[in-house]
């Protein structure tokens, strides 16, 4: 698995943000994923996060380099009764590590593993950032229709206001007639100036997920739509959404390390070391700076046992975290795969739905006609019409708002499987 997810890792981090759009931009079902990947600024910060922790690895050879240190001090002292003096003392040490009770290994292991987590973290805010952007997507669409609905059924609501006054004008109806479509225009206009107005906020919102300038234009499809073969699209396997519970995973994997390298703690650590020392005589009795001189060679073996009892603690706890966050990767496991069922469920019902909801229109219309046919004639008043009006309002934004949550349901899946 870590093949697999290094490897969404490197290709996720080739997508650099491009210059900001100008003009009009198209944006469809398709390109939304590009333009989110390469475009949104806290998926970028998310992959600097990524690439950093890629940086900290290595560390095990880097563990071997030797260290040099080097000192020098000008000092003015006085010993005693003696005269006060000024003197200077400087000296080097190099020291190289040989062992250090396996912790540099495991140290090393653990940055791996944390390179893979960032990865996985990347993966998983794309994919979560993409199902908002979607969202918007899918939410703009019906915005989009359902201005247009509300548009046409003012259109039939102004019709009927006029067919209202030529009944007024030959006495067929009174004034009241018309006062049913009157209001309902006054309604009609509160909620078409409520849709545009939501229809902005959502634009400005995707605008500021794909980091695109108030300059530009946003173009999308006229109408929602919908896959009659979207089983194919969310085909999947248990590994396409794995990547849900491969952070618990890590992280217990991380756990158990740190668990092992707490208790690495009772061994002792052994360098090669290598100094040279010029003292003044503050630090050494000889007059003669020749006689102040040392260097030395050797190994230098150093065990800390108060680190080494209270690791051991440590280790427990590391150990507990380590099988908490390993029960939480199984339970995440059964969670999605259960999720995804379900949400799959639904998608079969919203489909067959949609085809329900298209045949309600035929009905609606076709009673609107018959209705408005009647309402000439005087059989009808105008709550009949005002009433069959509504009904053709009624399922045709029905129709929108399943479509709408066809796809919104499927963006939802998608993001559990990863694509």
């Amino acid at each position: 698995m870590k093949t697999k997810y290094i490897a969404l890792y490197f290709l996720v981090g080739f997508l650099k943000p491009l210059p900001i759009f100008a003009d009009t931009v198209s944006i469809s079902f398709d390109n939304l994923k590009t333009l989110l990947e390469s475009r949104n600024i806290k998926v970028e910060a998310h992959r600097l996060d990524a690439e950093a922790a890629k940086l900290k690895e290595g560390s095990l050879n880097r563990s071997f380099l030797p260290q040099l240190e080097f000192h020098a001090s000008q000092e003015n002292f006085k010993k005693g009764s003696g005269a006060t003096k000024t003197q200077p003392a400087y000296g080097v040490e190099a020291k190289v590590n040989l062992y250090n009770g396996g912790k540099d290994s495991i140290e090393s292991d653990m940055r791996d593993l944390n390179t893979q987590k960032k990865s996985v973290q990347l993966i998983r805010f794309t994919a979560s950032e993409l199902l908002e952007a979607r969202t918007l997507f899918w939410e703009i669409l019906y915005s989009q229709e359902k201005i247009v609905l509300l548009e046409s059924v003012s259109k039939i609501n102004s019709q009927n206001t006029d067919s209202a006054l030529k009944r007024i004008r030959s006495g067929v109806a009174t004034d009241s007639d018309k006062m049913e479509f009157e209001i309902k225009a006054v309604n009609l206009k509160q909620d078409l100036e409520m849709a545009k107005l939501q229809l902005k906020t959502q634009m400005d919102e995707l605008r500021l997920m794909l980091n695109i300038e108030s300059s530009a234009t946003l173009q999308f499809p006229k109408e929602i739509g919908h896959e009659h073969d979207f089983e194919a699209n969310i085909k999947h396997s248990h590994e396409d959404h794995d990547v849900l519970v491969k952070e618990a995973e890590i992280q217990s994997d991380l756990s158990q390390l740190s668990s092992q390298k707490f208790k690495r703690n009772w061994w002792p650590k052994v360098d090669a070391v290598a100094g040279y020392n010029q003292f003044n005589e503050l630090e050494e009795d000889y007059p003669d700076a020749e006689q102040r001189k040392a260097s030395y060679v050797g190994l230098r073996v150093s065990l800390s046992l108060s680190d080494g009892f209270e690791s051991n603690k440590e280790s427990a706890a590391q150990a507990k975290e380590s099988a908490a966050f390993r029960k939480l990767a199984d339970y995440q496991r059964q969670q999605a795969h259960s999720h995804v069922e379900n949400e799959v469920a639904e998608l079969k019902l919203l489909h067959s739905q949609i085809h329900d909801a298209e045949e309600n229109i035929v009905r609606a219309e076709k009673y609107y006609k018959l209705t408005q046919s009647e309402y000439t004639r005087g059989v009808k008043n105008s709550p009949d019409m005002l009433s069959a009006s509504e009904k053709i309002f009624e399922v045709k934004n029905k129709r929108l708002e399943i479509l709408k949550d066809f796809n919104l349901k499927q963006a939802h899946v998608l993001a559990k499987i990863n694509r």
